[in-house]
């Protein structure tokens, strides 16, 4: 740097300089001592954050955390006084100062030591101090909202009050000039000096501590104060939801929230009215309330529902995640609240220079070892020992040349049946054919099948953010790929997600906070059989690595010859080449703005105008190569070659050669537009939190599907086929050696839809409290769509809730109990609703070509009549909750509900002159109610040791009270249903089989204790009436295959620079059903071999015989045995995650890191099924006998 001095200096010279400077140096050495030696002490730090602490154990910490004694040279001084700390990285000046504030104590450094006296005045000062003394007044706010807080913590030297509801306080006889100090919970501690009028103290909130601190509620719509909350809503923050490394946003929520049960190992099976029979995993709040309509729980992000999939949430962008569980926290949702709401709110800037954040882990999950598997080791032996006694009864020596023929060639058996087809037609020998049976036998492709299939899944996620900004113009900006490499060959997918955030203050009183996001999915899939697939004596290459057929997936082998011979293709089925040749490809793009405005009108008043936009976009695309089995199949089928009653038949193809594509692409467009107005007010003892708005919503979704023949990928040319001749069935464009396959519909190749729902909706909520001790609520809100009906009875009926809140903590007989912090009764009822889109106001046909008609002519088929009093399922919800904090350390809640839902979509019967027989109508009840647990312990809690408990239980119990079915009512029907009157939903029946007779045929028990034998020739007689009749008692209930019991148990223990984290979780109170033994399988699971051969038999096995097992009621009797149906509890070891931060290596801190963490984490490393059979759901199957865990390595970084 260049100084140019406009003053001449006086420079002396000679050894005077020289003097000068001397003195110079030794002055400056030791005022440099003395500061260090000073700095050694006021440079130390404390970190202690508590209420009602007593200052003996702040002394405590300050020796512990310091090593600085303190010595008190006073009897006065009590050092059993109770104070509230927040001191984070607080100086040692500050911590002695709140110590000592309010007291006559002064204190003083000597030789590492604080030493505290009395404070000695002179008569002077005291006559002067007397005279000087004020009374001190002033308001504390939040810093952002301007909104008062009240109950802050006021401490000055011989005083200590809190402020009121208005935030205001007084404070007696202070000495100008003195420290205040002002906390309160969640916020920075602020101190100031004392003067007549302080006037508006504002606090800001403390952003670490916050983490896992909810100072206010978030329902999307509103922020609401913890103790005015009347409404049943559980949270996690940051800290806890980061304790484990996760690359799937729900991964980081299982069991972690009370009411909440994600569980992918449980599969609920059921019937939708109108759909058909689906399967899914268990994603609910407080249970399954509806049968047609959306089960799974609506998703919020950033204060708007999202029509997005979860797979499409970056969980390393996660600030917090919400669930609203009854009326008063989620009726303000409407008629998609019925299921609970989730509401995430994700990461955003701060002020300050720009930070960068760099994520990235890497995951293994080893292949399976089918060695730990249920299967009997002589798997092959044992199915084509069976396959052999059971086929030998219907060879004869004819068997072999009917195998040459259309209607024989073309049906697909297995290996035994064509090596005893051969030894009756004396082709082979009993040698011959013994020595075959014998490579069978001997053989077993397990090994192969992981040789050529199976490979290790590799996961992989990097997240780069920034962020930073002023205060008027906020950013923050974040990238996240995540990449999955399957465990089975040809199948992986990949995310790209970028997000931007904006915060902007566009004038004094608006604002304006903007988002974008753009995604990006792509997923490739392969057809990959699974290890049971087929026959373990099967193979899927030979000695030379080339593709073998599967024999029992092909047409018979001679037949298979004849045909290629004729110019036809091959119709074999090699898995191999099915891998190599036949693909799907899915591309989804997905684009999404967020853009909200807020006006502080005053006054209490804002107005909130904004909205979301979404669009999504996304490709599927199946191809099959030419030489597939399915192109194959295609062609031969449509393939035209002479024959015997026709030798003039010209050979020609239909469908011509080539690739088989098939492409399906959707898109979907979707807004929601909303207005709200805003206002939160205190009056003296009185405080409202209210909101009115209204919204506007539509979700416009198209889709079309293409598909083509003979169509080559590199030139992207197809060839034309005659579609109309093909779906009428002419029989001139029909095969004439290869029958028995059709292409089907026409909709199956080329379809278009277009759906469109539209919403209005009007809502409010209101908040009431009176000196924060009491809150009452209330909301209501009104949906209209053209989902809905125009009967007015229905049309503009509301949905409402109304809620009530006690804080009984801060009643004052409760103030003496100092082992209780917090005591909040609340309670809530209402209505919540949900929509089935399966029916619709309006009559539903779809268009379809006739094939009963030659030509095939157009037509539409009726799904659905009209329904004029067509509405939302309504659930009516009752809430009962305890918020509690005992001991400082110990917080929790607990809450009973009940929800009973109405106006179920399900089918019923209806007049029949309308042109059916039955409809879907709202018509079925389903009740849920339970109890739910959470609870938090932090243990130990000091600057180097942290240890804090997580426990979480719920129980839930549902009843189907009300639906029409018709049909069979025997288990194998029931089971699949999952909604039957009278019993939980999922519900499961069984036989009282008690074993076999001396024939080897079931024996089934009725509650009075008669016996039946099914056997095969009981079909049609009494006994086969009666396992399908309700009123014969043989259906019996045997337990619900949904948990009704989970709960989680988490663990982290923080040490210095190092942190442990495990979670347990448990799911019990249903039942499962043990596959039972059978040679039949593919891979014959133990014992299987074990089935009835002569009579004596059946003392030693409940496996029928041979001709039963394949024989419908005798089958039935024995797979659906309740002796068999088991507890489903087990316990899963989740997650064990290790982290250690080098922050305080020197080539980290020269590097400019300030953070440099690594995470190792080991999930789903355990599990036990607590029952005889140690049948665990988290396996995946009864076969697999043990977990497959995942192992994963992280860096986590920021600069």
């Amino acid at each position: 740097m260049h100084k140019t001095y406009t003053k001449i200096f006086y420079k002396p010279t000679g050894y005077i300089p020289k003097l000068l400077l001397m003195m110079k140096l030794t002055t400056f050495i030791l005022l440099f001592s003395l500061m260090q030696v000073s700095a050694a002490t006021f440079g130390q730090r404390l970190n202690l954050v508590d209420n009602n602490v007593s200052i003996e154990r702040v002394l405590r910490e300050i020796k512990k955390q310091t090593n600085i004694n303190v010595l008190v040279e006073s009897t006065n001084f009590k050092t059993s006084t109770k104070i509230n700390t927040n001191f984070k990285n607080a100086s040692l000046e500050t911590v002695m100062n709140v110590v000592l504030s309010g007291t006559d104590m002064t204190y003083i450094f000597e030789n590492n030591n604080i030493v505290i006296k009395p404070a000695v005045k002179s008569s002077f000062e005291k006559l002067i101090g007397q005279l000087m003394a004020i009374e001190v007044s002033g308001t504390v706010v939040d810093s952002l909202s301007g909104n008062p807080l009240s109950g802050a913590n006021i401490t000055v030297k011989g005083q200590r009050v809190r402020t009121g509801v208005d935030g205001t306080f007084k404070l007696q006889n202070v000495d100008e000039g003195s420290i205040l100090s002002i906390s309160y919970t969640g916020y920075k501690t602020k101190e100031v000096r004392a003067s007549k009028n302080i006037g508006v103290v504002r606090l800001g909130l403390d952003v670490g501590l916050l983490q896992d601190v909810a100072v206010t509620v978030n329902t999307g719509y509103q922020r609401i104060k913890p103790e005015q909350s009347t409404g049943s809503i559980a949270q996690i923050g940051t800290k806890e939801y980061e304790s484990r490394v996760s690359s799937n946003f729900l991964d980081g929520l299982v069991n972690r929230l009370p009411g909440l049960l994600i569980n992918n190992d449980v599969q609920f099976t059921s019937t939708v009215p109108g759909a058909g029979q689906s399967t899914r995993p268990l994603f609910n709040i407080r249970g399954i309330s509806t049968m047609s309509a959306n089960q799974n729980p609506l998703i919020v992000v950033d204060g708007y529902p999202t029509e997005l999939t979860l797979d499409m949430i970056d969980p390393n962008e996660i600030k917090s995640v919400t669930i609203l569980k009854d009326a008063a926290s989620a009726t303000v949702y409407g008629v998609r609240a019925s299921n609970g709401v989730i509401i995430i709110e994700r990461k955003q800037a701060t002020p300050g220079a720009a930070q960068i954040n760099f994520r990235t882990t890497f995951g293994l999950k080893p292949e399976e070892d089918y060695s730990r598997y249920r299967w009997d080791p002589a798997a092959s032996a044992i199915n084509a020992s069976y396959t052999r006694e059971r086929q030998s009864l219907i060879i004869t020596p004819t068997t072999w040349s009917t195998l040459f023929t259309t209607g024989q060639g073309n049906i697909r058996r297995s290996i035994p049946f064509f090596i005893q087809a051969q030894l009756a037609a004396g082709i082979i020998s009993s040698a011959q054919a013994e020595s075959s049976f014998a490579e069978l036998a001997n053989y077993d492709n397990l090994e192969d099948y992981s040789r050529l299939f199976l490979r290790t899944s590799v996961t992989q996620t990097h997240t780069l953010n920034v962020s930073g900004g002023v205060p008027s113009a906020l950013y923050y900006i974040t990238a996240n790929y995540t990449g999955n490499r399957n465990n089975t060959i040809g199948n992986d997918n990949g995310r790209f997600l970028l997000t931007g955030r904006t915060t902007l203050k566009l004038a004094k009183r608006l604002s304006l906070e903007l988002t974008t996001e753009y995604q990006e999915q792509r997923a490739n899939s392969v057809p990959v059989p699974g290890p049971a697939s087929y026959a373990g004596y099967e193979h899927y290459d030979d000695v030379n690595g080339n593709p073998s057929a599967i024999i029992s997936q092909s047409y018979a082998p001679v037949f298979n010859n004849y045909i290629i011979s004729q110019g036809l293709l091959d119709l074999n089925y090699y898995p191999l080449v099915e891998a190599a040749s036949v693909s799907d490809k899915t591309r989804t793009l997905n684009a999404k703005t967020t853009a909200n405005f807020t006006y502080n009108i005053g006054r209490g008043f804002n107005f909130l105008f904004g909205g979301v936009y979404e669009t999504s976009r996304s490709e599927n695309r199946h191809l099959a190569g030419q030489g597939s089995s399915e192109v194959n199949q295609y062609v031969d089928t449509y393939t035209n070659t002479p024959t015997t009653a026709n030798p003039t038949l010209a050979f020609k193809r239909n469908i011509p050669d080539g690739d088989f594509l098939r492409q399906q692409n959707t898109s979907s467009t979707g807004y929601t537009a909303r207005a709200q107005l805003n206002y939160n007010k205190r009056f003296g003892n009185h405080s409202i939190n209210a909101i009115a708005g209204g919204e506007m919503r539509s979700i416009l979704s198209k889709g079309n599907l293409a598909s083509y023949f003979g169509y080559n990928d590199q030139s992207l040319l197809q060839q034309p086929v005659d579609y109309a001749s093909i779906i009428s069935g002419l029989a001139t464009v029909r095969g004439t050696l290869v029958t028995g396959f059709t292409l089907g519909s026409l909709n199956n190749f080329f379809n278009q839809t277009y759906t469109e729902d539209r919403y209005i909706s009007a809502f409010s909520n209101v908040v009431y409290s009176f000196k924060d001790k009491y809150s009452l609520s209330g909301s209501i809100r009104i949906d209209q769509s053209n989902l809905f009906g125009s009967d007015p009875k229905y049309k503009y009926k509301p949905l409402w809730s109304l809620g009530a809140a006690w804080n009984i903590d801060r009643e004052d007989l409760m103030k003496n109990i100092n082992w209780l912090k917090q005591l909040k009764l609340r309670g809530a009822f209402g209505f919540n609703g949900n929509v089935a889109k399966l029916s619709l106001p309006q009559v539903i046909a779809q268009a379809q070509n006739n094939t009963s008609n030659t030509p095939t002519l157009s037509s539409l088929i009726l799904v659905s009549n009209a329904n004029n009093g067509l509405r939302w399922e309504q659930t009516e919800n009752l809430n009962v909750g305890l918020d509690f904090s005992i001991f400082k350390n110990i917080t929790g809640s607990l809450d009973y509900y009940t929800k009973k839902t109405t106006d179920v979509m399900s089918n019923s019967t209806i007049d029949p002159t309308l042109g059916a027989t039955s409809a879907l109508i709202n018509n079925a009840t389903i009740r849920n109610n339970g109890l739910e647990l959470s609870l938090k312990a932090d243990w130990i809690s000091t600057k180097n040791f942290n240890w804090n408990t997580g426990i979480v239980v719920a129980k839930n119990n549902s009843k189907v009270l009300d639906v029409y079915r018709s049909g069979q009512y025997n288990p194998s029907v029931l089971d699949l249903l999952g909604y039957v009157s009278g019993y939980p939903v999922g519900a499961m029946f069984s036989y009282n089989t008690i074993g076999l007779n001396n024939e080897g045929h079931p024996i089934i028990v009725d509650p009075n204790g008669t016996q039946y034998v099914v056997n095969t020739s009981t079909t049609g007689a009494a006994i086969t009436t009666a396992m399908s009749n309700k009123d014969s008692g043989l259906t019996q209930y045997s337990g619900t295959s949904i948990p009704t019991i989970n709960a989680g148990l988490s663990n982290r223990v923080d040490v210095g620079s190092f942190y442990f984290f495990a979670m347990i979780n448990y799911y019990g109170g249903f039942k499962v059903r043990v596959p039972r033994p059978t040679p039949a399988e593919n891979r014959p699971l133990i014992g299987s071999n074990n089935y009835w051969r002569v009579p004596g038999d059946e003392l030693n096995t409940e496996i029928p015989n041979l001709t039963d097992l394949n024989s419908f009621n005798p089958g039935v009797a024995y797979r659906y045995n309740e002796n068999y149906v088991v507890h489903g509890d087990y316990i899963t070891l989740g997650d064990v995650t290790v982290s250690y931060r080098l922050n305080n290596l020197n080539f980290i801190k020269k590097a400019g890191f300030k953070n440099f963490e690594i995470k190792v984490q080991g999930s789903n490393l355990y599990t036990v099924g607590l029952n005889r059979y140690n049948f665990s759901p988290a396996t995946g199957s009864y076969a697999k006998s043990y977990v497959t865990p995942t192992y994963t390595l992280g860096l986590f970084t920021n600069f």
